[in-house]
């Protein structure tokens, strides 16, 4: 009997998630492929209203556009290839290597500040100070000053608040 003697205040614990988790993550997945479904739609009535002119030539350019959406929503590069199609992804590749050339004169450091707010998003004098540790506080706020003159980058805030991000 001293096997059973603490079975009445044993405690039995689950520890898989529970119905109404798995329902929440069942619920996300299917509006999930909804919205894809969507856009694809939204795509397919594009390349049929606009012919015979290509959807991926209008003048602001829609393949930005589906892109940001997809972005937004946390698509991943699958269904980011599901909702442009083929032609969509040649378009935006196009789109974005024309825009990465860039067409000013500026040197290894604001390349290498540019790279950055490309990857991330964002930079700030701190991360630049990391990217390029051997210059001074002065030049490097100046390479920042002169892609903002340029319209490569806006800026963003005052003094030590100051961020620049890419421009549209």
């Amino acid at each position: 009997m001293s096997l059973l003697r603490g079975l009445e205040t044993m405690r039995l614990v689950k520890v898989a998630p529970s119905l109404r988790e798995r329902l929440g993550q069942w619920n996300g997945r299917f509006y999930q492929r909804i919205t894809v479904a969507r856009l694809v739609c939204l795509r397919q009535r594009l390349v049929r209203d606009t012919e015979p002119e290509p959807w991926t030539a209008l003048e602001a350019p829609v393949v930005l556009l589906l892109s940001d959406v997809c972005e937004a929503l946390g698509l991943g590069e699958e269904e980011r290839a599901v909702v442009l199609g083929p032609q969509g992804q040649q378009a935006l590749a196009e789109l974005l290597e024309a825009r990465s050339a860039v067409p000013f004169e500026i040197n290894d450091r604001q390349v290498k500040a540019l790279a950055h707010v490309r990857e991330r998003g964002v930079i700030n004098l701190n991360a630049y100070r990391r990217i390029c540790p051997h210059w001074s506080d002065e030049t490097l706020r100046l390479d920042l000053a002169g892609l903002v003159a340029q319209g490569l980058l806006i800026k963003n805030g005052a003094n030590k608040g100051t961020y620049y991000t890419l421009a549209p």
